[in-house]
């Protein structure tokens, strides 16, 4: 009988831009790929009955669990499937973050395996983000993180492995606090891979992306892609094309997906005088997504937040995409990926890294290393589940 791999994760967005929930959507069908079996358990999908199959995974949504969020119906639901309703035995459990805290009760009886748990980011290291934010509503909200650090630290030592999505996450790890409340798990880093099969350099893409904008084909495209929050630092980016596009008649900027911050970021645009040259797509399907990169050259990332592995960034790579990024993130990627980086405050200095990378242009192939492939990653998690359970 085949490996059986039980994952756990909120939504996954099925329509959506991608995010922790598309990470661990497309581990799992990784998975399925390498002839693994995989039940995914998860909270309410909406417009979605289940359990259904979806590229081979066998996808269960928990009744009564609040879609994306975790709650008390789903620590209850999750455990009552495991113990009342699956009735092959399970080699392996991997839980996106918290996921799968409402089964640690059936350990070591019903559920006879290993757990990893998949730490794409830590309760610490989001309250820093927020204090460094400077916002006082970002301070308020940092109460909630404080409170799921100490959840955290009860969970962490009740797992079998931590799996570390980047190397920010790793120096977070060796540093106190959390160095502390791990304690003497084992920890392992397993960058986020992505699937090169979709997100890779296209010139058909390309052509017909720019059309479909009415931008003419030689046009230098920069690209803000993700959540448009206060903290992603979409109003630096329009400030940083702004500043580079006044000499530049040819350059265009693409803003993709949608957010609490969409109104201000138009706002901005269109005081900048160069809103004819800033285009919206709004919230977009994740299947789009690899057209759109495919029709940029640069990309402009400046986030104010502490980031743990941003995914956006080595999707674009993929996609032969060059990167401007904010200097806090530099600790989050290998020094071999060609990201240029400045401080978020430093317009002029953004704006020479954008001349420099839209004067190269598309790379028309990937620019990630193979540590940073789908591929790659989940050969590194199958190993770790099939290692058995910590003695």
């Amino acid at each position: 009988m085949a490996f059986h791999v039980l994952g756990l994760a909120r939504t996954l967005p099925f329509h959506s831009i991608g995010g922790l929930q598309s990470i661990g959507w497309d581990l799992f069908s990784e998975f399925v790929r390498s002839g693994v079996r995989v039940t995914l358990l998860t909270t309410e999908i909406p417009g979605r009955r289940g359990p259904f199959e979806e590229q081979g995974v066998q996808v269960v949504p928990i009744r009564g669990a609040a879609p994306e969020r975790y709650s008390r119906q789903w620590w209850k639901g999750s455990a009552a499937y495991v113990r009342d309703e699956m009735r092959d035995p399970v080699d392996g459990v991997l839980s996106v973050s918290a996921a799968a805290a409402g089964l640690l009760d059936l350990r070591p009886g019903i559920l006879r395996a290993p757990f990893l748990f998949q730490a794409h980011g830590t309760s610490w290291g989001e309250v820093v983000s927020k204090w460094r934010s400077g916002r006082i509503t970002q301070w308020a909200k940092s109460s909630r993180n404080l409170l799921w650090m100490f959840k955290d630290a009860q969970l962490y030592r009740q797992f079998d492995h931590l799996v570390l999505v980047g190397d920010i996450i790793e120096e977070q790890f060796h540093s106190f606090p959390l160095n502390l409340m791990a304690g003497s798990i084992p920890r392992t880093v397993i960058r986020n891979g992505i699937d090169t099969r979709i997100f890779a350099a296209n010139e058909e893409r390309r052509r017909e992306q720019r059309a479909a904008l009415s931008w003419p084909q030689q046009a230098e495209v920069a690209v803000f892609i993700g959540r448009l929050h206060p903290q992603k630092g979409g109003i630096r980016a329009i400030e940083v094309f702004a500043d580079y596009a006044r000499v530049a008649p040819q350059a265009r900027l693409l803003i993709v997906g949608g957010g609490e911050e969409e109104e201000a970021l138009r706002a901005k645009a269109a005081g900048s005088g160069l809103a004819a040259r800033i285009h919206f797509t709004g919230p977009v399907s994740r299947d789009r997504v690899p057209s759109l990169l495919a029709a940029c050259d640069a990309m402009i990332f400046p986030t104010l937040r502490q980031e743990g592995l941003p995914m956006n960034v080595l999707e674009a790579l993929a996609c032969g995409v060059y990167p401007i990024c904010s200097s806090t993130l530099r600790k989050a990627f290998d020094d071999r990926l060609p990201i240029r980086f400045a401080s978020a405050d430093d317009v002029p200095a953004l704006s020479a890294h954008l001349a420099e990378a839209l004067r190269i242009g598309n790379a028309g192939r990937s620019l990630l290393t193979p540590e940073y492939t789908l591929e790659y990653a989940a050969a590194a998690y199958l190993d770790l589940l099939r290692a058995g359970p910590r003695r």
